[in-house]
């Protein structure tokens, strides 16, 4: 059974960054906050602190393994307090799909929050202490990415992220554990080896992780044994399949070994002539062979090396000749656009010219002058004559 490397030699030890009493913002006064409801928004000094939100949070830097807390300021915008903590940071996973850098969690408190008023410095502290160990926990059992510097989720780790949102509720309720509707993808796989494809080992990047998405969206329901072999019911609220991005990438990194690897679609885009926008659909394969041929005899192995990726590649240069053709169409039509007005210019300013009655340029000297013939300003003059 193939299990994911944990991050505890990947990571530095939990540290507790403790707040201090200038970090955390004087509470909304609920004196002010009842008047204001009471004058239905007339006692406009009170608005901000009816209005307070759950502005109090735990943060987990993940690179750094700090554990802090972080109060928004209540008494600006909301939007002016969003540059910190990051907001794709937030713990309310839908699908496990990405371990934030920094994850945080809303504390449930507030002026209308009878079990868990907004906490002081010290009540702050005492939290932070409290739940460590579960934030420990989630760091140690991140699942390294094989390959990259990213790191992907396990039951346990996601697990002990749900504990501490449990913790963060006003009811403060305690830590549960693993979760049993919370499926390792090695567990999936140890049930039901059938679920591995071949063609796994053999995917870039970029497809393999539409491979882990698709796994982790769909895997248990497209895949019913898995949960018939681990005795779980599908019907549990929040069942998922964990880890699936860092199980693929140890499986392709154990499958290709040493070699050198490349993706085929970057390799054709570093060798001009392989494929070009007037490759054919009928010259796909052929196209194809010739790439893996020339990336042999550099002694590269490539992934995703699919007829799609070579059409793929191809349509990107046929867009790249369809973007120039919109860029010089638009030149020329602004340039044809310039002319006229010139043009328009131009003739506006001799007509005025013909018409003077004395000292006016010989024909000779007004072609020179706008670079035309002379036989074109006689035309010109003969109309204007005809006009007037």
């Amino acid at each position: 059974m193939m299990e994911m490397e944990n991050t505890a030699a990947q990571l530095p030890a939990l540290v507790v960054r403790e707040v201090t009493p200038d970090q955390i913002p004087t509470p909304p006064d609920q004196a002010e906050a009842r008047r204001y409801l009471d004058s239905k928004g007339a006692y406009e000094a009170g608005r901000l602190h009816a209005q307070a939100w759950a502005y109090q949070m735990v943060v987990l830097d993940v690179r750094r393994g700090e554990l802090s807390f972080h109060c928004d300021d209540w008494r600006a915008p909301r939007q002016a307090n969003r540059s910190y903590p990051p907001t794709g940071g937030l713990f309310a996973p839908f699908h496990w799909l990405t371990v934030p850098d920094v994850i945080w969690w809303v504390l449930d408190a507030g002026l209308n929050v009878e079990e868990r008023p907004y906490l002081t410095c010290e009540q702050a502290n005492d939290f932070l202490n409290r739940i460590a160990p579960l934030a420990e926990a989630l760091l140690l059992n991140l699942a390294a990415v094989p390959g990259t510097d990213g790191f992907d989720w396990t039951a346990e780790a996601a697990s002990a992220g749900r504990d501490i949102t449990a913790a963060c509720d006003r009811h403060q309720l305690p830590p549960v554990g693993r979760r049993p509707e919370l499926v390792n993808m090695h567990e999936a796989v140890s049930v039901f080896p059938q679920l591995v494809q071949d063609r796994w080992a053999s995917l870039d990047d970029v497809h393999l992780d539409e491979v882990a998405e698709d796994l982790n969206r769909f895997g248990l329901d497209h895949n019913p044994a898995i949960a018939e072999g681990l005795g779980l019911s599908l019907s549990e609220p929040d069942v998922a399949l964990i880890g699936t991005r860092a199980w693929l990438y140890e499986n392709r990194r154990k499958a290709l070994g040493d070699r050198q690897t490349m993706p085929a679609a970057e390799f054709l885009r570093t060798h001009p002539g392989l494929v070009t926008d007037e490759t054919s659909d009928a010259q796909l394969d052929t196209a194809l062979q010739n790439a893996e041929q020339a990336a042999a005899a550099e002694g590269v192995t490539l992934l995703s090396a699919t007829r799609g990726t070579v059409r793929e590649v191809r349509d990107e240069l046929r867009k790249q000749v369809l973007a120039e053709v919109d860029s010089y169409g638009a030149a020329l039509k602004a340039a044809k656009d310039e002319v006229a007005r010139h043009r328009s210019g131009l003739y506006s300013r001799l007509y005025r010219v013909l018409a003077w009655d004395d000292q006016r340029p010989t024909d000779t000297e007004l072609a020179k002058r706008a670079q035309m013939s002379r036989q074109n300003v006689a035309k010109l003059y003969e109309h204007n004559e005809k006009d007037n």
